[in-house]
């Protein structure tokens, strides 16, 4: 089978390859060289890849495929490639035209490329043609994606797909796949794998911490790679990250993916960015991040569903699973339902239904948990999710929490039955994404139908505060009517522009009243002319019974779009914590107004949400529209988005057109914008071919064939930072412009040998090559209009530092303001106190007390008969004398409770992340006895000492603390 219809594909390294003549079995290119070099501003990264491949055999090879993945949702917005001496130069067009001219192209004996997308989100196919023997191929690619939280150490998470650099050597021998076995040594190759990350953020934040769990960093607080070689001033609000692989520099592997953790004071405030279009008039994108910051009750009557994965590769992700459903388990809210479900080639569940949470139903769910095994064969995901679904109790809300490393080929069928159930408004999905080598198209695909979000934990990765972010958010109210409104400059307060998701009029102007696929609603009796059953001038025409004819796009409604584009179309539910982006692509009507403000409202069971956002202006820039129509395409490609409340001329919703025409449409609005804003997608694709293709001698464009409908690919990246409300009580305009500069290369060749090997786009895997802008040809400038110190920097270059330092292991980097450079080669810290929490909440029981033991003094550090006797003296000195039977029964459970709240929350702070649902759960269970033993002396006494009680477990302190998180009145 090709690659669209091969299961396998998605899994295996990927790479450049081809298939000799008559051969099944891939040969690859050695890649011999990696540069990737990414900037980072505010949430948002741009990354420019350049991979080099040689073909060392002796022959041209007629076509080589070329497998990579990029993750999830990003925009893929330059491409080119040099193979030899031969530049080839890129547009985007639709997928058609560009297979068109690709083939043209190669048929008359030039190198040429298309990159399309394939069918999974997150992995894209490159065809190059006609490659000569011997000689160099350089693939470039650039694209600029959102950087998702990460809930664990409330930083953000920019990922490098391991599968850019994979090895080739274990898939086929016939070729060596590094530069010193292929006795390249010159300058060029003499350092295979650079990957270098800078972060650049408002002057008003300070970047704390860089850290990576994934390889070694040397991090440079204070300075860019550029600002590092020129010995540039420091600034807090800049930093740099450096890899180096292991095995030496002519390594040209990953290994894993790439992974590092940006900590920023300030980066959890909302912000709104309006950027203005540098080619296209009176063209605005707007981005609106937030950070949602709200208590509201939690939801004690949901019902839980874990759906784990126990397929074979998850082997050595066990461990990760038993930990992170062991905290699921233990933090779950009295009162709520849950079952799990457990899938690989089968699906079982633990119970029929799921069981109210109890001691009885924790205990057989702690005891399953411990047991389980990645043992149940292939991945069937998609009836494992259809069945929890089916299973549910009918009365109850549904959250699917789901667990998995793996991914599978028919995404699209299981994402189209969870957006349908989410639409519903009573079921969720959210996603763990397990390991190394997780789909992220999948689990992100997943948590976006599915009105959820997801997280992922590499192995061996701290993960206690993803779980519990995650099980919060599944216990948040389900809210779905959030709108936008823009307020603008000069404007009364009501007036607004209200960006709405269900109420915008969008009709259409048609070539064609109706062409045959509406279904027409049943017109209504109106005092008409009546027809003659008798008209002497009607001809019969002959019928078209073509059955091999399509409409063609002229045929179909021309929809206009509203003259604001939201994408997402309808704002998903946020939660606490959650970064979300919502982006507005303004149209040429509201160019004469300026945005001052966005609104964000909503409504719960409790009362209104809102939210007001300042606008900051940064000027001229391309990076927000490419963010924002990638994101609109995406609801496009499932015929979702604006169309889903678009209307023809004659009032008929788009959703009531036939299936076919739906799909056609979908695909032209898609073509688009792609080709509006120079990006990819499932129906829009890049094609590069030489540049002696369209450059005669007289220097003017000269194409053999007319493609009517292109557009250059995007090179510039121009992006804004928010400034931090506590000091800023005003938006400010400050700009970050950062332009990518290709260096202009040498003549174009042509020629080759004319012996080849026939190749294909048969077969290849997951993963692959990827490439950018060769580091030593990129020039990205940075100019920040406001800081002094930053006119110098904005001359600079951003390189890698030209000379290597040396790595040091440390756990953890130095404070931004400590030195001038910090160097360190980051892995996550595992906290040891981790492990007594993790201890901690496996004495608790399911309703949320401790019982006391001597175990739980242990994890205490305290003695036991001491601290009971202290205990004793502060109920004496209360009420004047003690029981000698004190503490007796419920007691000793609430003493036992109180001083294991008290401890967790004088000496475990940096963990609480991980202790606060058990924690809250102990604190219901406390104030609930104290209503019960409100009549007793005992009882009114111990809620009187409580405070003095939690302080035991506070070194040196006696008295009672007035900043104690728990607190219950007595009556």
């Amino acid at each position: 089978m090709d690659v669209y219809g091969n299961p396998l594909h998605y899994f295996s390294p990927g790479g450049c390859f081809y298939y000799p003549h008559r051969q099944y079995q891939p040969v690859y290119i050695p890649q011999i060289a990696l540069k990737a070099h990414a900037t980072v501003l505010s949430s948002v990264a741009r990354t420019t890849l350049s991979q080099t491949f040689v073909n060392s055999s002796d022959k041209k090879i007629e076509e080589v495929s070329y497998n990579f993945p990029l993750y999830d949702g990003v925009s893929v917005v330059g491409f080119d490639c040099k193979i030899g001496d031969r530049v080839l130069h890129s547009s985007v067009k639709t997928k058609s035209q560009a297979n068109e001219q690709y083939e043209a192209e190669v048929a008359q004996d030039r190198v040429a490329a298309v990159m399309h997308h394939t069918s999974q989100n997150d992995v894209f196919l490159i065809r190059l043609g006609n490659v000569p023997a011997h000689e160099k191929v350089n693939v470039n690619i650039t694209f600029v994606g959102e950087l998702k939280q990460d809930s664990q150490t409330d930083g953000i998470r920019y990922t490098l797909p391991s599968a850019i650099a994979p090895r080739y050597g274990t898939q086929q021998g016939e070729f060596p796949t590094t530069a010193s076995s292929l006795h390249l040594h010159n300058d060029e190759d003499s350092q295979a794998t650079s990957v270098t990350v800078d972060v650049v953020m408002d002057e008003h934040s300070v970047i704390t911490e860089l850290e990576s769990p994934s390889h070694r960093i040397k991090v440079s607080l204070g300075r860019t790679s550029t600002a590092l070689a020129e010995n540039a001033a420091f600034d807090p609000c800049q930093a740099s990250a450096a890899i180096k692989p292991r095995g030496g520099p002519s390594e040209t592997f990953l290994g894993t993916d790439f992974v590092l953790l940006i900590k920023v004071d300030g980066l959890d405030q909302p912000c709104a960015l309006i950027e203005t279009h540098p080619t296209i008039s009176n063209q605005r994108a707007l981005m609106t991040t937030l950070v949602p910051k709200f208590g509201l009750p939690t939801a004690h009557k949901n019902e839980i569903v874990f759906v784990i994965d126990r397929s074979g590769s998850m082997g050595n992700k066990i461990p990760t699973l038993i930990s992170a459903l062991k905290v699921f388990l233990k933090s779950l809210p009295v009162g709520v339902c849950f079952n799990i479900c457990s899938f690989g080639s089968k699906y079982s569940f633990l119970w029929p239904s799921s069981k109210i949470y109890d001691a009885s139903s924790l205990k057989q769910a702690i005891s399953f948990v411990k047991k389980i095994g990645a043992d149940m064969g292939g991945t069937e995901m998609e009836q494992a999710v259809v069945a929890t679904v089916a299973h549910r109790l009918k009365q109850l809300d549904l959250e699917v929490l789901l667990l998995t490393d793996g991914a599978i080929f028919q995404q699209d069928s299981l994402f189209n039955f969870v957006r349908g159930e989410a639409i519903k408004g009573d079921v969720r999905f959210f996603t763990l994404g397990i390991g190394d080598n997780v789909s992220h198209s999948l689990i992100e695909g997943i948590a976006r139908a599915g009105n959820g979000f997801c997280q992922t934990v590499l192995e061996n990765e701290g993960l206690d505060r993803k779980v519990i972010r995650m099980l919060k958010g599944a216990l948040t109210p389900h809210i779905s009517d959030y709108k936008l409104e823009i307020k603008y400059d000069g404007e009364p307060d009501g007036g607004f522009e209200h960006v709405s998701a269900e109420n915008e009029d969008l009709t259409s102007e048609t070539e064609h009243a109706y062409d045959g696929d509406s279904i027409m609603e049943e017109p209504t009796c109106t005092s008409q002319q009546p027809i003659s059953l008798f008209d002497e001038n009607f001809e019969d025409r002959e019928m078209d019974v073509d059955t091999n004819k399509k409409a063609t796009s002229a045929e179909l409604p021309t929809l206009n779009p509203p003259q604001t584009i939201q994408a997402p179309y309808k704002i998903p539910t946020l939660y606490p914590f959650i970064r979300t982006n919502v982006y507005l692509l303004m149209g040429p009507q509201t160019s004469g107004k300026t945005p001052t403000s966005v609104i964000l409202s909503a409504t719960s069971p409790q009362g209104p949400l809102t939210l007001r956002v300042p606008v900051c202006d940064i000027g001229l820039g391309k990076t927000i529209h490419q963010l924002a129509s990638r994101k609109a395409i995406m609801e496009l490609e499932q015929e979702s988005g604006w169309l889903s409340d678009a209307r023809d001329s004659q009032g008929n919703e788009f959703k009531n057109l036939h299936i076919a025409t739906q799909q056609r449409l979908a695909e032209r609005e898609c073509q688009s914008l792609g080709i509006k804003f120079g990006i990819t997608g499932k129906y829009s694709s890049f094609v590069a071919v030489e540049e002696s293709t369209h450059l005669g001698k007289s220097g003017k464009n000269k194409s053999p064939r007319e493609y009517p409908v292109e557009c250059e690919s995007a090179s510039s990246f121009n992006a804004g930072h928010r400034h931090s409300s506590r000091n800023q009580p005003q938006a400010r305009h400050h700009q970050y412009q950062f332009t990518s500069l290709v260096s202009q290369t040498g003549g174009v060749g042509r020629g080759g040998s004319r012996g080849s090997y026939r190749g294909g786009y048969r077969g290849g895997g997951r993963g692959g090559g990827r490439g950018g802008i060769d580091l030593t040809n990129l020039r990205e400038m940075a100019a920040i209009t406001t800081h002094p110190v930053h006119h110098q920097f904005m001359q600079q270059q951003f390189q890698p530092p030209q000379q290597q330092q040396q790595f040091v292991r440390t756990a953890q980097s130095q404070p931004a303001l400590a030195a001038p450079i910090a160097h360190a080669a980051m892995y996550v810290h595992v906290d040891s106190n981790s492990t007594e929490v993790h201890q901690i909440i496996d004495q608790q029981s399911y309703e949320g007390s401790w019982i006391m033991s001597d175990k739980l003094f242990e994890l205490m550090h305290c003695d036991r008969k001491k601290t009971t006797e202290d205990v004793a003296e502060l109920y004496a000195r209360s009420f004047g004398m003690v029981p000698d039977d004190f503490p007796r029964d419920d007691q000793t459970t609430i003493v036992a409770t109180l001083l294991m709240m008290g401890y967790l929350e004088n000496n475990h702070k940096n963990t609480k992340s991980s202790w606060e649902l058990v924690y809250a759960k102990a604190a219901r269970w406390v104030a609930c006895k104290f209503a019960e033993t409100k009549g007793t002396v005992s009882g009114r006494v111990l809620c009187s000492i409580q405070h003095q009680i939690s302080d035991l477990m506070r070194e040196g302190s006696e008295s009672p603390s007035e900043n104690s998180h728990f607190a219950f009145k007595c009556r």
